[in-house]
């Protein structure tokens, strides 16, 4: 079957332009990516801060038992701390019952430490008991460690200052935290974690529906016959259809990263204050050329691999049905990619997580050029080597009119394997 350059631009184009009048297209190709996951992430940060700041406001439901007998002023600094609420003693099992209920949040007992030559007058031992599946349960034990902590500086200096003891003689040790990391490369890391992610579901999302809409959604609507039937040969159609689904899904990708790299900085800004540390997002400008690469090389592979699928169901949600599981096998490995972690030969020749590693390599500013170009080699032929195998199926007649029925999986089992058996048979006849 030749190939012709002309009807393959036509077809192109007719097809770009029938995406653009398919709603459920547009949406998942260029909305998604521009306003969805910027929000989603806008959402779920300001959800998270929402629910901290709800269970900071709520005054913690505490027992205390002091066994002591001794302890008047801890249990004054919680009455006086108005993030607690000191309700009245009760027996420890029925608190324990409360606790386990939700209706209270922590009980503290306190209790003389044993005696002992190392054990000075007055100290004693403390146990918090709480849920700590449960939010506010979980707040009340901070609040009571952070105000036993205050209580133990206080008693430590009484103590030093009773034995006539300066605070840097009984201060044993000080630890003080110092992040070498720069903002612009605690912004990086934070991108490198997300953007990887982001982009393969985005490059996905992408392909997907035009895969499926321009084979099982042709066959479902009775409109794949008569585009096979047109005087264009069959490879300039297929490389046409194949050609518009890995467009969208290059686009789609693209976007995606536009859309992070403008709002990232906004949408990210409020958890980051409350951290504590300072992030500049920022992307090298040499990785912009090697993410776009990837994107689209990327976008091949995903493309051939969805149409090869999709083109053996006879309706969309067949279609559907048959890319799901390559979708989920894509994004399984990325999840769990340290993006932090070294970039091998080895995984360079793997693909999906490849390119995944090298869009993390490339945000943090480390373009290792052999693991690039072992990258984009293999991603090429990957690419490749699914084209090749869709060139052996085009071959056959029933399945491109469409009678014939099954899957990808028992297409191969049926007609490939079983031809490459019965070779040998031939040749001896």
């Amino acid at each position: 079957m030749s190939l012709d350059c002309r009807d393959v631009a036509t077809f192109y184009r007719y097809e770009i332009r029938a995406a653009l009048r398919e709603r459920s297209i547009v949406i998942n190709t260029l909305l998604i990516p521009i306003f969805m996951y910027p929000f989603l992430l806008w959402a779920m940060f300001t959800g998270i801060t929402y629910v901290m700041g709800q269970v900071e406001g709520l005054r913690s439901r505490v027992v205390l038992d002091d066994q002591t007998g001794q302890l008047d002023d801890f249990k004054q600094r919680l009455v006086k701390d108005e993030k607690c609420d000191l309700q009245r003693p009760r027996t420890r099992e029925k608190a324990l019952e409360q606790i386990k209920a939700g209706d209270l949040d922590a009980l503290i007992e306190l209790a003389l430490a044993a005696p002992g030559p190392k054990s000075p007058p007055g100290n004693f031992s403390v146990r918090i008991y709480f849920d700590r599946s449960k939010d506010r349960s979980e707040q009340a034990r901070g609040r009571l460690e952070e105000a036993l902590g205050a209580y133990r500086s206080q008693w430590l200096e009484n103590e030093a200052a009773r034995l006539q003891v300066t605070g840097e003689q009984w201060q044993g040790f000080r630890i003080e935290r110092k992040n070498v990391a720069s903002s612009r490369q605690m912004g990086r890391f934070l991108l490198s974690t997300m953007l990887p992610l982001f982009l393969v579901i985005m490059i996905a999302v992408g392909c997907f529906y035009p895969a499926v809409d321009s084979t099982a959604g042709e066959r479902e609507r009775s409109t794949w016959e008569t585009s096979m039937s047109t005087a264009a040969s069959r490879s300039s159609i297929l490389t046409a259809k194949y050609l518009y689904v890995a467009t969208l899904g290059s686009v789609a990708g693209l976007i995606n990263l536009a859309a992070m790299m403008l709002s990232a900085k906004a949408v990210l800004a409020p958890l980051t204050q409350q951290i504590g540390e300072k992030f500049e997002f920022r992307i090298p400008f040499a990785a912009l050329p090697v993410m776009a690469l990837g994107t689209v090389l990327l976008a091949l592979f995903i493309a051939a691999v969805m149409m090869l699928l999709a083109s053996f169901a006879r309706t969309f949600r067949e279609g559907q049905a048959m890319i799901t599981p390559f979708y989920m096998a894509i994004i399984l490995p990325v999840v769990f990619i340290r993006p932090d972690g070294p970039f091998t030969p080895q995984q360079a020749l793997i693909p999906i997580v490849n390119v995944t590693k090298l869009f993390a390599q490339a945000i943090n500013g480390d373009i290792q050029i052999l693991n690039t170009i072992l990258t984009l080699l293999s991603e090429l032929a990957c690419v490749v080597i699914v084209l090749r195998f869709a060139s052996m199926i085009v071959g056959f007649e029933d399945f491109m009119i469409g009678s014939y029925r099954g899957s990808l999986v028992k297409f191969v089992k049926e007609r490939l394997l079983k031809r490459k058996q019965a070779a040998p048979l031939g040749e001896v006849r």
